[in-house]
């Protein structure tokens, strides 16, 4: 039994006892999830695109972060769910969720101050210098 992560192709061996989330990182395949897999984010929505007859239907927890919409389009939420047979999942939703998430890392490294003193925000902006502090106030 396999799992195939496509627009990727890559095709992994099933393991029962792990979920989607898990399995797809354990492969070098990112899924953006805030919770961790903790079921209370909803970031982690996948697509199950073949394989409907081999996955529990969505609990009631799950339910509540999807809502009725998983009848119309398969959406899932790759920390709960769990397959029994072979699956293809299409992750290419969390393509710029992933990419979002890299580049939000990426900002606050950039930005991250020793003291509140050493930054001012004005209008949404973040000023890193004096001379531009000054400048805007003018």
């Amino acid at each position: 039994m396999k799992i195939k992560f496509i627009p990727q192709n890559v095709e992994v061996d099933l393991d029962p006892d792990k979920n989607i989330l898990e399995i797809a990182r354990e492969n070098g395949l990112d899924i953006q999830s805030s919770c961790n897999g903790m079921c209370s984010c909803g970031d982690c929505r996948v697509f199950l695109k073949e394989g409907e007859s081999h996955v529990l239907s969505p609990s009631e927890k799950e339910l509540n972060l999807i809502g009725q919409g998983h009848y119309m389009d398969q959406r899932r939420l790759s920390c709960q769910l769990y397959c029994f047979g072979s699956v293809v999942i299409d992750l290419s939703g969390q393509e710029d969720k992933v990419q979002a998430g890299r580049i939000s890392r990426q900002f606050l490294e950039k930005t991250q101050k020793k003291s509140a003193e050493e930054a001012c925000s004005m209008q949404d902006i973040l000023i890193e210098d004096d001379e531009d502090i000054k400048k805007l106030k003018g």
